[in-house]
C-alpha cells in the first residue's frame, strides 16, 4: 500500500515564497523551489521530476490527446494519492502513514503545503471545504511537476502542490476538508477523489 509522508516542521513564510499581496497579477506560470517537490526528488532519485508551469502541463496533455498515433493514447488515470502535508509549527516531526488516513496526525498552524500525486492523465480540481482552489484565487499558491517513472521521456504522472495560510483559512480549534478530484482525460467515467481532514491548533 502506498504511504504518504506527513512532515511537520519549522518553515518560514520566506522559505515558502509566500508574498502574493505584492503580486500585480495572477502569477500562475511562476515556478520556484518547492520543498514538497524537493522531498519527492530525494525519496525517488530514479524518477525524472520536472517543475512545469500550468501552461506547460496543459500543453503536454493536449499534445498527447491530439497525437495518439505518434505518442500513443494518453495514459489513463490509474491512481491519485495525497503524498505529503507540511505544516509550519514549533517542532520537527516526521511520520509515515497509510494513505487511507482520514486526518493529519497533528493539528496545523501557519503555512501549510499539500502534495498530491496524480498517476496518468486527468483533469483535476481542488477544494478546501467548499472553496475552490484555483490559480486565480490569491489565497493559494499552486505548483506542478511532471514525473517520468522509468526515464523513457514520457510523462507518467503529475505532482500537484498547494500552499496556503491555515491561520486565515481554518479557524482555531476547527478543521477543514481538503479534496482533490481528477477525471481521466481519455475515460471521462473514471473519476478518483481523495480527501484529508486538516485540524487547526
Amino acid at each position: 500500500m502506498k504511504k504518504y509522508l506527513l512532515a511537520v516542521g519549522i518553515l518560514t513564510s520566506g522559505f515558502f515564497g509566500l508574498n502574493t499581496a505584492e503580486a500585480s497579477e495572477v502569477e500562475k506560470d511562476i515556478v520556484e523551489v518547492n520543498p514538497l517537490i524537493e522531498n519527492l526528488k530525494t525519496k525517488h532519485p530514479d524518477w525524472t521530476i520536472t517543475l512545469v508551469t500550468a501552461d506547460e502541463a496543459a500543453k503536454i496533455k493536449e499534445e498527447v490527446k491530439k497525437s495518439p498515433v505518434l505518442r500513443g493514447p494518453a495514459p489513463p488515470l490509474t491512481s491519485v494519492y495525497i503524498d505529503q502535508v507540511i505544516s509550519q509549527v514549533g517542532t520537527i516531526n516526521e511520520f509515515s502513514e497509510d494513505i487511507g488516513l482520514q486526518q493529519t496526525s497533528h493539528a496545523v498552524s501557519g503555512t501549510v503545503l499539500i502534495g498530491v500525486m496524480e498517476v496518468g492523465y486527468g483533469n483535476d480540481n481542488q477544494w478546501l471545504d467548499d472553496e475552490r482552489i484555483t490559480y486565480q484565487n490569491r489565497d493559494y499558491k499552486l505548483n506542478e511537476a511532471t514525473v517520468d517513472f522509468n526515464n523513457d521521456r514520457i510523462v507518467d504522472a503529475f505532482y500537484h502542490t498547494v500552499t496556503f495560510n491555515s491561520d486565515l483559512k481554518i479557524s482555531s480549534g476547527t478543521s477543514a476538508l481538503y479534496k482533490f478530484r481528477s477525471t481521466s482525460q481519455n475515460s471521462p467515467w473514471n473519476t478518483i477523489e481523495r480527501t484529508i481532514n486538516i485540524p487547526h491548533l
